[in-house]
């Protein structure tokens, strides 16, 4: 019934000038760099997303956007008290957990995190924390991947409770599909010109 209510919505002509509006708007996000693109995460889907931190028990997350050029995902967004040492972090696309998410573009959940020969401990040395629990999901917009959004506990940090479950990483998917869906709808209405005169 919804993709029925959908198709009513568009207009002539309008399918085929999808196809330039699709290579427009990927051109444009290509040429940014990561701290562009995590400005488009406003307040709303910023809300949205600590939300699920919160609900999925975790002490912190991160929002890391790719940077292509370099081959690297940025830490662009934190949740936690050690934002600003966190934010600007930049992580090969060769190396870690998160990095292995962004390749596979699947989601991931560990609640024995040392145990994992693939886990990169450079971030936890520089904030002096040791991880002990991950989930991390890809985050896409734009028709495309963009980046991945994770949540961690840390030993020693306050938490609802130990490790995550199943149930949390599909939470904390549903919420990261959301914003992806609150950032296409602003750059449709920017692309548009829509609510200019606003």
């Amino acid at each position: 019934m919804a993709a029925a209510h959908t198709q009513l919505l568009r207009l002539p002509g309008a399918v085929e000038a999808g196809f330039s509006v699709e290579h427009h708007l990927e051109t444009w996000l290509e040429g940014c760099t990561p701290d562009q693109l995590i400005a488009l995460v406003d307040t709303a889907a910023l809300a949205l997303i600590r939300g699920a931190f919160a609900h999925v028990g975790a002490c912190e997350g991160t929002i890391w956007i790719a940077d292509r050029k370099v081959g690297e995902l940025v830490a662009s967004y934190n949740s936690g008290e050690n934002a600003e040492d966190l934010v600007g972090f930049r992580q090969p696309m060769d190396h870690g957990i998160i990095s292995m998410v962004y390749a596979q573009q699947q989601p991931y959940c560990e609640n024995s995190i040392s145990r994992d020969s693939g886990h990169d401990d450079t971030l936890d040395r520089k904030i002096a924390k040791h991880t002990t629990a991950m989930i991390a999901v890809p985050f896409y917009f734009g028709f495309g991947l963009r980046g991945v959004i994770s949540a961690v506990q840390l030993s020693g940090e306050e938490k609802s409770r130990d490790g995550f479950r199943s149930v949390d990483l599909e939470s904390l998917a549903r919420a990261t599909n959301l914003v992806g869906r609150l950032i296409d709808g602003s750059l449709f209405a920017s692309l548009l010109g829509l609510g200019d005169g606003i």
